[in-house]
């Protein structure tokens, strides 16, 4: 998908319309699903590998 990345931050950015109306916390929710939304879509495109990134914590356990 060409735009996934792009599309990710739209999607946060709508699911969190909601959270404008908490004020300073819901600016904040804003921004982390804005985040949430564009590092899935980056992933999606193959720009990051959150696998890579999430397996790398749990090494050297057990």
């Amino acid at each position: 998908m060409k735009y996934a990345t792009i599309i990710g931050v739209l999607l946060g950015f709508l699911l969190a319309v909601g959270a404008l109306w908490g004020g300073v916390v819901g600016f904040l929710v804003v921004l982390v699903l804005c985040g949430v939304g564009g590092a899935v879509g980056a992933h999606i495109e193959g720009v990051i590998d959150l696998r890579r990134a999430f397996n790398s914590s749990g090494r050297g356990r057990g």
